[in-house]
């Protein structure tokens, strides 16, 4: 369907790579590339957007308010089911960014959906991140606001 020398594994290796490049050159237009139009994020604070458009907005902001904020994601596993076009991708994360003038460091893991486009690239439809390490002050470690039921 849609031939390649290259295994899908690798295909989406090597997208999140160049995820992790635009983060550290703070290159919108490439984030924007590799996410879907409907792209969803629940973020290791538990805060969600949801449309590529807005998240690459999201990234803009938080790369003109802090030139320090960087964070990497490192895949572990990548199980893909090539007849529908779909792979699910996990991994550890790291981050860092500045709070009243001190570095704060977070780490966790992340789970995501990747789905092929009509033209064979791989774009995220979906990912969760959950905050497993936070070092730094109060005001930059945050847990999210409780769920009242």
């Amino acid at each position: 369907m849609y031939p390649s020398d290259v295994p899908v594994e690798d295909l989406i290796r090597e997208a999140r790579e160049r995820f992790n490049i635009a983060i550290e050159e703070r290159d919108i237009p490439a984030i924007r590339a590799l996410l879907a139009p409907e792209y969803h994020i629940v973020t290791g604070r538990s805060e969600q957007s949801h449309g590529a458009d807005r998240e690459a907005g999201r990234w803009e902001s938080r790369f003109r308010s802090d030139p320090t904020v960087t964070y990497r994601r490192s895949p572990r596993d990548v199980t893909v089911n090539e007849d529908w076009g779909l792979a699910e991708e996990l991994g550890n994360w790291r981050g860092s960014y500045t709070t009243e003038g001190v570095l704060v460091h977070t780490s966790g893991v992340y789970a995501a959906k990747w789905q092929r486009t009509e033209t064979g690239r791989w774009v995220l439809q979906a990912e969760l991140f959950t905050t497993l390490t936070c070092t730094g002050p109060e005001s930059g470690c945050r847990p999210p606001d409780p769920i009242h039921q």
